[in-house]
C-alpha cells in the first residue's frame, strides 16, 4: 500500500493536514504525519530531516515525502536517513545546495511577496486569514486557525545548507498559482531552472491541503503512477503550463510531445 509522509510547515502542526488525510486513505494510501518541534530554533536543518525519517523508519515500504512552505528546506535531506521514493515540494521553500538559505532569500527577495515579509499568522487571525487561508470557505478557515502553531526554522534558515549535491531521487513541486506568501512566478522559474522539472499548478492559495483536500489528494496519488527514475514524468498524459519555445527538462526524451497550439499547455504522452 503505498505510503505518504506529509510534513507541515512552519505556521501549522500536524493537524492541518486533518482534511488531506482521508482523502489520501480513501484512495487506498496509508499516511503518516509527523509533528515537528516547537521549542527547537536553533536546530539545523539535519536534525528535523532525522525527525521526519524516524517517523517512517518502521514502514514496509519508502515513502512519498511532502513538504508543505518551510519544511522544503528538510526535504532534499531526507535521503541521506531513509529510504525515499519520491519528495514533493508543496508551495514550499527549495533551498540552494552549499548556501545560506537566508542569504538565499536575501539575493532573491521576490521569493516572496513583500506584503508577506514580517507579518506574524500565528497571533494575528486576520493575517492568518488573509495570507493562508483567503480561498478557504469561511468554517474552514475558521477550523483552520486552530491548527497553527509556529516551528521556528532559524537554525536551519541560519546555516550553510549542509549538501554538496542534490539527491538522485524524484522530485515534484506543487506550485499555487494564487499563493500570497511565496511569489508563483518567481518559483515557478526556479523550479525549472534549478530542479530542472516542471512544477505542477494548482489554483488557490498557500495551504491547498485545507482549501481543496479531494483535488490535492488527487493530484498526490497521480505520482504514484509515474516512473521511479523521473523527475516530473508521467507514466499517463498529463499537461503542464509552458512557455513558448522554452527548453524541457531533462527526463523528458523518452516521451513523445502531443502538443496542443490552442491551449498553454504540453501534453506528454507515454511511449
Amino acid at each position: 500500500m503505498p505510503l505518504f509522509c506529509l510534513v507541515h510547515g512552519s505556521t501549522q502542526d500536524a493537524s492541518g493536514w486533518q482534511l488531506l488525510v482521508p482523502e489520501l486513505r480513501r484512495r487506498g494510501h496509508e499516511v503518516v504525519c509527523p509533528n515537528l518541534p516547537a521549542d527547537e530554533p536553533n536546530a539545523p536543518a539535519t536534525m528535523y530531516a532525522e525527525i521526519i525519517a524516524g517517523a517512517v523508519q518502521d514502514c514496509a515500504e519508502a515513502p512519498i515525502v511532502v513538504g508543505h512552505s518551510a519544511s522544503g528546506l528538510f526535504l532534499p535531506i531526507l535521503p541521506t536517513f531513509c529510504q525515499i521514493t519520491r519528495l514533493v515540494f508543496l508551495a514550499a521553500f527549495v533551498p540552494e545546495v552549499g548556501k545560506i538559505p537566508m542569504q538565499q532569500f536575501q539575493a532573491n527577495p521576490g521569493m516572496f511577496w513583500p506584503d508577506w515579509i514580517g507579518k506574524n499568522p500565528i497571533s494575528d487571525d486576520t493575517v492568518a486569514t488573509l495570507f493562508l487561508f483567503h480561498d478557504c470557505p469561511p468554517a474552514i478557515a475558521e477550523w483552520a486557525l486552530n491548527t497553527r502553531k509556529l516551528t521556528s526554522t532559524h537554525g536551519a534558515l541560519t546555516r550553510v545548507y549542509p549538501l554538496e549535491r542534490w539527491p538522485d531521487v524524484p522530485m515534484s513541486y506543487i506550485l499555487c498559482r494564487e499563493d500570497r506568501t511565496l511569489c508563483p512566478d518567481f518559483w515557478r522559474e526556479w523550479v525549472r531552472k534549478h530542479l530542472e522539472i516542471v512544477p505542477i499548478e494548482l489554483a488557490g492559495g498557500h495551504c491547498p491541503h485545507i482549501s481543496r483536500p479531494r483535488k490535492l489528494a488527487k493530484v498526490l496519488s497521480g505520482l504514484i503512477s509515474w516512473p521511479s527514475g523521473a523527475g516530473q514524468t508521467p507514466q499517463a498524459t498529463t499537461r503542464f503550463r509552458c512557455t513558448p519555445y522554452e527548453r524541457l527538462p531533462a527526463g523528458f526524451g523518452s516521451h513523445p510531445l502531443v502538443i496542443d497550439f490552442r491551449s498553454p499547455f504540453i501534453a506528454l504522452a507515454p511511449a
